[in-house]
């Protein structure tokens, strides 16, 4: 029987999710479209419950027994890994400055960096550009976009979600046989600690978590989108249009 590949697997599922984001949306460029919001809550409501129970207490005992040097090594080393898909979506987009930016960090940080886990690169000034296949199809037309919680990945869109699923693999697919378990399990881990602020902070002053989330994450797009200077006239209009179809 042949086995099925990740690479395989991510193509069928960015295929379906690109197919079904294809019917056009009636409402402004980067506007807030939930139309799947009796799925999305259910969906947010069990990450949560997971979250809550499992992940985020190992990352709170992750962060108090780890010393911040090591947490950011690990974080380097994952975010090195990720670094030629920024690169190459640098490129797509059309910013050679932003694409080269980023294949000489990987070069560099993979080298002297001792694989990633010291950024030597942003200590001389080339900072990691943070591009993604979300943000090359953005650019491309795909300005309007429903927005999906995928269980256990978080918030996405129909637009974002091939990017996010393949960004999720990528350490599977480049360390090959090196790969295990465990080298998963600290991405993830690791990953968690960094925004255990963010989401206390949330939680501590959000009526609707969900909501906020949702807005939040469409905001952080859009500032990414726009390379940091988003138009400053319609910046926060995406609070309005939540209910837009």
């Amino acid at each position: 029987m042949r086995r099925t590949r990740i690479p395989d697997t991510l193509a069928a599922i960015g295929a379906v999710v690109l197919m079904s984001g294809c019917a056009s949306l009636k409402g402004p460029e980067f506007g807030v479209y939930d139309p799947y919001e009796s799925v999305n809550r259910p969906s947010y409501a069990i990450s949560d419950w997971v979250d809550v129970k499992a992940i985020a207490p190992v990352a709170r005992g992750y962060q108090k027994i780890t010393p911040g040097w090591f947490r950011r090594g690990v974080g380097n080393f994952f975010s090195n890994l990720r670094e030629l898909d920024s690169a190459l979506n640098g490129f797509l987009q059309g910013k050679p400055e932003s694409g080269g930016t980023d294949l000489a960090r990987v070069l560099i940080n993979s080298t002297v960096g001792i694989a990633g886990l010291l950024d030597v690169a942003g200590a001389n000034g080339l900072v990691y550009q943070d591009e993604d296949l979300g943000q090359t199809l953005a650019v491309a037309g795909m300005t309007r976009t429903r927005y999906l919680y995928i269980p256990f990945f978080g918030p996405s869109t129909n637009r974002d979600s091939p990017s996010a699923l393949l960004r999720a693999f990528i350490p599977r697919l480049i360390l090959g046989g090196a790969y295990a378990w465990w080298i998963g399990g600290i991405d993830l881990i690791n990953t968690r600690s960094e925004v255990l602020t963010a989401t206390d902070a949330r939680d501590a002053s959000a009526l609707d978590p969900y909501a906020f989330t949702r807005e939040a994450y469409y905001q952080r797009r859009k500032f990414l989108i726009f390379d940091g200077d988003p138009p400053m006239d319609d910046f926060f209009d995406e609070f309005d249009d939540a209910d837009a179809e």
